[in-house]
């Protein structure tokens, strides 16, 4: 009887021991970023280069004022740097954060900021869905891809355009980077919506000048994947689902960011045809759940 109740015990602590360890490993890594890097190649780029992917923040601080991030991302020497979406929090959106870090970034290289539901949330009120557009009809007039008469609050748009930091909402920009001509477009609405609120802006973004190199910030996988796979846009970076929140070894993400369990898009490199998407895991948390065996992700995208 003795001997059972040792084997008890001692079972008992191994339980125990490997709970904190476990603990105290989920912790560490919410805490800290690892990193992902990808290789991408273009006949439609000459000198090579690199583009850092933030996405899902949610205002996760990675040292004082972000330090420990902004200084591995000035030592990954970047070309240009892409931020897609939720950045912040849409309940009490701490907008100064964002500018801080983007003042920061700006000054390591060009940022492309695509919007994710949080900031649309932030700047519109709600987030872009099929019913509140077409409720907004009249506002928005023969230009439905132009949501700017819907702005309930331009502050964060207004301070980042301040900052030089180029928002990309159903438009594009083209920039010359390394001698490199790249068109940088986004969208950020909702799968209910993309018809034809942003799909007509795709449509245009990837026929035109198609000797250009083209990146499409989609906060949103699913709207590649369901509408757009195989599209001639030759890169897509993505987030919002956060890596499934907890992974589970072998299997991958557990749960969506929109509730749905086991996420098809939930990180990775998925490649059809002309266009390659990168999914990241994200930065920041989702709600009061921790990430499980999944800790934090800064992508890093080379181009050759």
């Amino acid at each position: 009887m003795k001997r059972v109740i040792k084997i008890m015990l001692k079972t008992l602590v191994m339980i125990g021991v490997l709970s904190g360890a476990c603990t105290a490993w989920i912790i560490w890594s919410n805490r800290t970023f690892g990193e992902t890097f990808y290789t991408l190649y273009s006949r439609k780029i000459e000198t090579p280069v690199r583009a850092v992917l933030l996405t899902d923040l949610h205002e996760k601080r990675f040292g004082e004022n972000n330090q420990e991030l902004i200084l591995r991302i000035g030592e990954l020497k970047p070309d240009l740097i892409l931020i897609a979406g939720d950045a912040l929090n849409k309940m009490q959106p701490d907008i100064e954060y964002v500018i801080r870090l983007c003042q920061s970034l700006s000054e390591i290289a060009p940022v492309y900021y695509g919007l994710g539901n949080h900031e649309n949330e932030i700047v519109y009120g709600t987030d872009l869905n099929k019913n509140y557009l077409e409720s907004k009809a009249e506002a928005l007039g023969e230009n439905q891809e132009d949501f700017s008469p819907l702005i309930q609050n331009g502050e964060l748009l207004e301070r980042l355009e301040e900052n030089g930091i180029q928002v990309v909402q159903n438009q594009s920009v083209e920039a010359l980077i390394k001698g490199n001509i790249i068109e940088i477009g986004g969208i950020s609405t909702n799968l209910s919506s993309f018809w034809p609120y942003s799909g007509q802006f795709v449509y245009g973004f990837s026929q035109q000048d198609q000797d250009n190199f083209k990146i499409l910030i989609s906060h949103r996988p699913e709207l590649v994947t369901q509408y757009i796979a195989g599209y001639p846009i030759d890169l897509v970076v993505s987030g919002h689902n956060h890596g499934g929140i907890i992974r589970i070894p072998g299997l991958g993400g557990l749960i969506s960011a929109d509730g749905g369990f086991f996420p098809e898009c939930d990180e990775g490199m998925i490649e059809w045809e002309e266009m390659t998407m990168v999914i990241s895991r994200g930065l920041g948390g989702h709600g009061s759940v921790p990430r499980v065996f999944n800790q934090p992700e800064l992508v890093i995208i080379d181009i050759n």
